[in-house]
């Protein structure tokens, strides 16, 4: 998709350069790494919290436009971080940007890093993603759950394929995302479904809570979660004078859906009460530790150049799996609810993913 002025995203090698020194975090087993292989994303999702803090439209628009590759900062990381001090630690690939964004098929960044890591002993990886590139990498994966813990992460906002293709405008498709995730799963990687950022201006048939929490069962998730857009001071005008100004014939479609309700306390109990009653009915279990940390610390921030979290003015209410079940279950079930065969898309999830954006 281009911008309004007819600009086309495009990728360009960024070196970020290493800053501070590694001894300043901690190689215990508390101990918490943030990896990111990309600065920017070009999946140009309009919500995008790490975007949304720009103070000027150009910036935010260089965030999809001018995607850093962060080559010199990741052969740092591999080269100067030992095995030893990488075991019993937690490494977070996804809190900035795409681990697996088109970029990565040229590149091959976050594969590399996985290469590495693949060769470290008890170490828990837990990797968000948007993309369906990440079934490419299925063999690292299971290297690394082999010797430790990886859990995958496929953040998806809501069932409506209209208001996805708004809000993710160059995401792989729904479709496309549950497939790389029943992908995962049937090789034996936990697997787990994030609906997020939840808008407030939503309708409940758009956002389709039962509609994707059951299909992301029925692929082989063991957990779930539902994040709210919560714009901080300044965001929510931000996002609709930059979202509209990129994409001026959905200025409309933009309005309705982010300022037509603002978050009220009885609304959004109310879907969080739905959320919890239909991972139960699916199975899954009520965890209110966010993003199932398993009560380890936060994410340190790295001394690397566009690495480390940041608050991104979103909570979160979070299920997760009976820790009794071992493998997941694929047989169609819940409510009557209809999920779409992922099977005619199996395969293609780790292909090039320019079909979806030459869609728009």
């Amino acid at each position: 998709m281009a911008f309004a002025d007819g600009e086309q995203t495009s990728t360009e090698p960024v070196l970020a350069e290493s800053q501070g020194s590694y001894s300043a975090v901690s190689a215990g087993p508390q101990s918490a790494w943030t990896v990111d292989s990309y600065t920017g994303c070009e999946f140009g999702c309009v919500f995008c919290p790490v975007r949304l803090d720009e103070q000027s439209f150009p910036a935010w628009r260089s965030f999809e436009a001018r995607v850093g590759v962060n080559l010199r900062a990741v052969k740092s990381f591999i080269e100067r971080v030992s095995l030893g001090e990488l075991h019993g630690c937690r490494v977070v690939l996804g809190s900035r940007s795409e681990p697996w964004q088109p970029a990565e098929e040229r590149f091959r960044l976050t594969r590399s890093l996985l290469a590495a890591l693949a060769e470290a002993r008890n170490l828990e990886v837990r990797a968000n993603t948007r993309s369906s590139l990440v079934a490419r990498d299925i063999d690292l994966l299971l290297r690394i759950a082999s010797r430790g813990q990886v859990s995958v992460v496929f953040s998806i906002s809501c069932a409506d394929e209209r208001i996805t293709r708004l809000m993710e405008p160059k995401a792989p498709s729904v479709l496309r995302r549950l497939a790389a995730m029943e992908a995962l799963a049937r090789a034996g990687l936990t697997v787990g479904l994030s609906i997020s950022p939840v808008i407030a201006g939503l309708d409940p048939e758009e956002l389709g809570l039962q509609a994707l929490l059951t299909r992301a069962a029925n692929a082989g998730a063991r957990f779930a979660s539902m994040r709210w857009m919560e714009p901080g001071p300044g965001q929510r005008e931000r996002f609709l004078s930059y979202a509209t100004a990129a994409f001026p014939g959905s200025a409309s479609r933009f309005r309705r859906v982010i300022g037509r309700r603002a978050l009220q306390g009885e609304f959004r109990a109310e879907w969080e009460s739905q959320f919890r009653q239909h991972c139960q009915a699916l199975g899954l279990l009520e965890d209110l530790v966010a993003g199932a940390a398993g009560g380890r610390s936060a994410p340190a921030q790295l001394p690397l150049s566009c690495c480390g979290l940041t608050s991104d003015g979103q909570t979160a209410v979070t299920c997760r799996a009976d820790a009794d079940a071992v493998a997941p279950r694929f047989p169609s079930r819940g409510g009557g609810v209809r999920v779409p065969p992922f099977a005619a898309v199996r395969g293609q999830c780790a292909g090039s993913q320019s079909a979806d954006a030459a869609a728009q």
